[in-house]
């Protein structure tokens, strides 16, 4: 069985690329788990990830923290704000698919937006929580 985080981040993934107003922003399929050398803005990146223990006295579960890392070269925060909206839309609600895992949950805990020092390039970090637990069959 693969690891939960590994199959969480897969299937976001899957949803972000399939979702057509954010590959519209983006200008493509840019979305990296590990960012291209000389590739330009627009783009999100995977960032950092925290994967903890949620089980119970009767369940295992584990309780996650993504963040997706929204990149821009324009000017101001307009097009980290816009990114940064569809990509929470694209995963609002959405029934992902967890090898071996049932998603019980994932919601959007807050997007953080800043100049980045060294490139001066606007960025948003958007953090998302997911609790997955195993299958079980009986």
């Amino acid at each position: 069985m693969t690891h939960p985080a590994l199959s969480l981040q897969a299937e976001v993934y899957a949803q972000l690329i399939a979702y057509m107003p954010l590959r519209t922003l983006l200008g493509g399929e840019f979305i990296f788990d590990d960012l291209p050398p000389k590739k330009k803005p627009p783009y999100i990146i995977f960032g950092d990830a925290t994967h903890n223990d949620w089980s119970t006295g009767s369940e295992t579960g584990m309780e996650h923290f993504i963040s997706l890392n929204v990149w821009s070269k324009q000017n101001g925060r307009k097009e980290v704000l816009q990114i940064a909206d569809e990509v929470t839309s694209a995963l609002t609600d959405v029934n992902l698919e967890i090898d071996g895992h049932h998603l019980v949950n994932l919601t959007h805990e807050i997007t953080e937006v800043k100049r980045d020092e060294k490139t001066e390039f606007f960025t948003a970090s958007i953090t998302f929580r997911a609790v997955t637990e195993p299958i079980t069959t009986n």
